[in-house]
């Protein structure tokens, strides 16, 4: 056993050694290591402090109350065919409320940055018809795609979907 000051050194034999901290070490490496701890516990949040509530839950939740129904005039799919890369693709779906109370589209997403939907921001009343324009750019795309827009709406289902489906040519 070879020893330093503050480290000890067991040899195990078949070149394998073990090194034991002296007892000053092992206080110093504790105090140093609780420290650290505490201060990543402590140090992230003041005392009876919640986090911040997601707005989009309160949304949500409104959204619930009152559902109505939504019927698709057209269809939910479009089938772009084949297109060239870099170009870009443009449909309208349309929407009516089907239902008896007001149809409430909260937010609506492409699957991707790709995929960007415009919809109507002001409730649609019972009866009436609106339109969901959505725009694909197929910049750096290739082959087969697949594309979908998600609506939260205060619909039953209160996702609805529409596809986007097509080809994409790559450039020579």
């Amino acid at each position: 056993m070879i020893k330093s000051r503050y480290l000890l050194r067991k040899d195990l034999g078949q070149g394998c050694f073990i090194f034991i901290f002296a007892p000053i070490m092992k206080k110093t490496l504790i105090i140093a290591v609780a420290l650290v701890l505490a201060l990543g516990i402590f140090s992230c949040r003041k005392k009876g402090e919640a986090p911040p509530p997601d707005p989009s839950l309160k949304l949500d939740t409104e959204l619930l109350k009152d559902t109505t129904q939504i019927a698709f005039i057209d269809t939910v799919r479009f089938e772009f065919d084949t297109i060239n890369q870099g170009d870009k693709v443009e449909h309208n779906f349309k929407i009516k409320n089907a239902g008896d109370k007001n149809l409430i589209i909260a937010r609506a997403f492409g699957s991707c940055g790709c995929t960007v939907p415009d919809y109507p921001k002001d409730p649609i009343k019972p009866g009436e018809e609106a339109t969901i324009h959505v725009t694909f750019n197929s910049a750096g795309k290739s082959n087969e795609q697949n594309k979908t827009v998600t609506m939260v709406c205060n619909t039953p289902k209160r996702n609805e979907m529409l596809y986007l489906h097509g080809f994409v040519k790559v450039k020579n």
